[in-house]
């Protein structure tokens, strides 16, 4: 997050030219962090899903909770 501001506080401060390099590294370094958010997230529910997702299979039946 500290390297998209100081990205696009560059694209600020820079002249017509630098601006728009600025500005797109800062919009594909935003991106980068976004699916770096998005496979954390996952990462963070997996153990779960594979938790639940064995007890249905170890029980043989599938209750609403579940």
């Amino acid at each position: 997050y500290l390297h998209t501001i100081y990205l696009g506080i560059r694209s600020r401060q820079s002249g017509e030219s630098a601006r728009w390099r600025f500005y797109w590294r800062m919009v594909y370094e935003y991106a980068d962090v976004s699916m770096l958010h998005l496979l954390a997230t996952f990462l963070e529910s997996a153990p779960q899903l594979v938790l639940q997702l064995c007890i249905i299979v170890q029980t043989h039946s599938l209750q609403a909770l579940q």
